[in-house]
């Protein structure tokens, strides 16, 4: 009995800690000139980055290009046009971090008994779980200035195996909650 308790209790936090969901942001320039030049936004480019920059970013291949296809299908369902750079409004570009986290359940796993004024007490145990936790950042930044103006966050748990699809999947999730808050609006 005690065991199958134990299974369960470990099952339920299993299913919470995967149930967590993403959390996202958004930060941008508040002046009135970066709100009117956000509002006449309408073609836009990938910032292209010097060879010499390039080693300050990890890229991974297949995420790059499954980042990429999503914020131009957004991009592009908002009315967005992808030109070149040097036409551009503005330009996009995306970071990507990961970070080991920890976290600790304290359960606690049988009652006391007792008889009289004696008595058994409570066992508690604690568990720990290292779990790996990604974000996604989404850049749009001035091309005249090379300033950021927006900048849209997500972050979420990282599945410890995980299919293309369903990475795919993330990504695109990921990609349309941050540019949800784009173009920023007062209660952004």
């Amino acid at each position: 009995m005690l065991r199958s308790r134990h299974w369960l209790l470990g099952c339920f936090a299993i299913l919470l800690a995967g149930c967590a969901s993403q959390r996202i942001d958004w930060d941008y320039d508040t002046s009135s000139r970066a709100q009117q030049q956000m509002n006449s936004w309408k073609t836009y480019a990938w910032l292209t980055v010097d060879k010499d920059q390039s080693s300050a970013y990890h890229l991974d291949g297949l995420q790059d290009r499954r980042v990429r296809a999503a914020v131009n299908r957004d991009l592009q369902a908002k009315g967005f046009r992808l030109v070149d750079e040097s036409d551009a409004d503005f330009l996009v570009n995306y970071l990507t971090k990961t970070k080991t986290r920890r976290e600790e359940n304290h359960v606690s796993t049988s009652l006391g008994y007792g008889i009289n004024s004696w008595g058994v007490g409570v066992q508690s145990e604690t568990r720990v779980r290292d779990y790996e936790e990604g974000s996604l950042m989404v850049d749009f930044i001035d091309p005249a200035s090379k300033e950021l103006v927006w900048r849209g966050r997500s972050q979420a748990l990282i599945p410890d195996r995980s299919t293309p699809e369903k990475r795919t999947q993330q990504i695109n999730n990921a990609v349309d909650a941050i540019l949800k808050g784009f173009p920023p609006t007062s209660g952004s």
